[in-house]
């Protein structure tokens, strides 16, 4: 059966009416292993994280696609206004995962040997327990191609890594007309903010660009005051981002050197630390069968040679190229910096055009692994 345009975005349009934030992907779940048993797919299956999969072909080799389906929180009306499908997710990235889905259900009657294995996988905006889980379920796959929004013309090959920080100043408290003999943790926090934002400028700042500089973002900061007077607890949630030169435990001796310098600075005050999410800095090569078939997929369908990107974001790929070590790129159509924005949409025309180029670079990949 060939699943045409029509089918192709009316799939992703009905993925972008089901509302599916982090830790909310149970009601998209259901939705695609119900379109996955009335397609194409012959083996479809559900882990326990509620990541989805389906199976086309058999044997060796075998080429994974693997798209998540949760978002950012934020409702967008979804709508097609001037060849545009706007909602929450069209860009990051259900657009990617919806034409790696139409990719591969139009391959079905085309491939003769091996298989692929479309995964639709949550909480990648989230601490990544769909793609943890995935390689618990250690899937035997060749190569990867993942999908998130590097534009049209272009493969993603490097991320950042990053590590998610917790960190608490605690003071004494008293009353507020003693601020001139008690330290204040919220300015102690500012204070440890600074030192963190200096060092990252002045000592891993690279000549190359912000690729491969260290660079950290306060996301959000909170206080207490006990008693009502002297702020005594301040937090801070930083979000520090990896190049590929300092992998996390690098930088977590970067940071932990700092505090512990501050907290001599600072007699009596208490300085806590806390990871709540790392993930490593990736680089795959660049010379795999995988960006080669997708450089030639997009040449043949545009008639342009493609870039190769680095990105300062963090995806899936980081996480299961790093476990896996096997041929990966990351690719999907889309302008990324849409990307969480509340004016999010994509190309109606661009999304089905990566239909044809995933279709392709699967073929070539499947094809040339079968010739070797």
């Amino acid at each position: 059966m060939t699943y045409n345009h029509h089918y192709s975005i009316n799939l992703l349009k009905k993925m972008l009416e089901i509302y599916s934030p982090s830790g909310k992907e149970k009601n998209l779940s259901s939705f695609l292993f119900n379109e996955f048993e009335s397609t194409g797919f012959e083996r479809v299956w559900m882990d326990k994280a509620g990541n989805v999969y389906g199976e086309i072909g058999s044997g060796t080799p075998a080429v994974l696609l693997c798209g998540h389906m949760d978002t950012v929180p934020g409702w967008i009306p979804v709508k097609i206004e001037g060849g545009k499908l706007f909602g929450r997710g069209a860009v990051d990235a259900k657009a990617s995962l919806a034409a790696m889905i139409s990719a591969a259900l139009n391959l079905e009657s085309e491939i003769s040997r091996g298989k692929i294995i479309v995964a639709c996988v949550v909480d990648e905006e989230g601490k990544g327990k769909g793609i943890k889980q995935l390689i618990h379920e250690n899937i035997s796959v060749n190569y990867a191609i993942f999908g998130e929004p590097s534009g049209i013309k272009n493969i993603t090959f490097a991320y950042k890594g990053h590590l998610k920080l917790k960190i608490s100043c605690k003071t004494m408290t008293g009353h507020v007309g003693a601020q001139h003999l008690l330290p204040n943790a919220i300015e102690k926090g500012f204070e440890l903010w600074n030192k963190i934002k200096n060092i990252c400028e002045q000592k891993y700042k690279s000549p190359f660009g912000i690729f491969y500089s260290l660079t950290p973002t306060l996301v959000g900061i909170s206080s207490r005051r006990t008693t009502g007077s002297i702020p005594d607890k301040c937090t801070l949630n930083i979000d520090l981002r990896l190049p590929p030169t300092i992998n996390c435990r690098k930088a977590m001796k970067i940071i932990g050197n700092l505090i512990e310098d501050f907290r001599k600075e600072n007699y009596g005050l208490t300085v806590n630390l806390r990871v709540t999410n790392r993930v490593e800095p990736y680089v795959a090569r660049r010379d795999t069968i995988v960006v080669k078939a997708l450089k030639e997929a997009i040449f043949e369908e545009i008639g342009e040679e493609a870039k190769l990107l680095r990105k300062t974001g963090t995806g899936d790929m980081n996480i299961f190229g790093t476990y896996f070590k096997i041929p990966v790129a990351t690719y999907g159509p889309g302008n990324s910096t849409l990307s969480h924005t509340f004016n999010e949409y994509i190309n109606i025309k661009e999304y089905l055009t990566s239909i044809k180029i995933y279709k392709r670079a699967v073929k070539k990949i499947l094809e040339s692994a079968c010739r070797t």
